[in-house]
């Protein structure tokens, strides 16, 4: 991998670690089952409801994304529900596994088997 590529890989690690730590503070300070109370009642203010919006839109399309770029579609449909479930928790850890796994090929993450 070039310098950019460690770079971003670096980010995705830097990004995850923090991404964890806060779930964790919220599971341990709120409970797991708060998540959906709190997200679906913050569509009743409507600069949350822009932001969980935008939100939900991002993570279906990151979802469809694993399903196109996977040669198996069950595999695809297993990453997308995982995506869709744990967010960036699944996806950031996707691409920096991919990222290894192509030799930092950002084509080939992106892509999959259409590279």
């Amino acid at each position: 991998m070039g310098t950019p590529q460690k770079i971003f890989a670096a980010t995705l690690c830097a990004a995850w670690v923090i991404l964890l730590w806060v779930s964790v503070h919220a599971v341990a300070a709120m409970g797991i089952n708060a998540a959906g109370t709190v997200f679906i009642a913050d569509f009743s203010h409507p600069w949350r409801a822009q932001f969980g919006t935008d939100f939900a839109i991002h993570l279906l399309l990151v979802a469809s994304w694993l399903v196109w770029r996977s040669r198996s579609w069950l595999v695809g449909i297993i990453c997308a529900v995982l995506a869709i479930n744990l967010g960036s928790l699944f996806t950031l850890a996707f691409i920096l596994v991919s990222m290894l796994r192509n030799g930092g090929d950002l084509r080939k993450v992106l892509l999959g088997y259409r590279a």
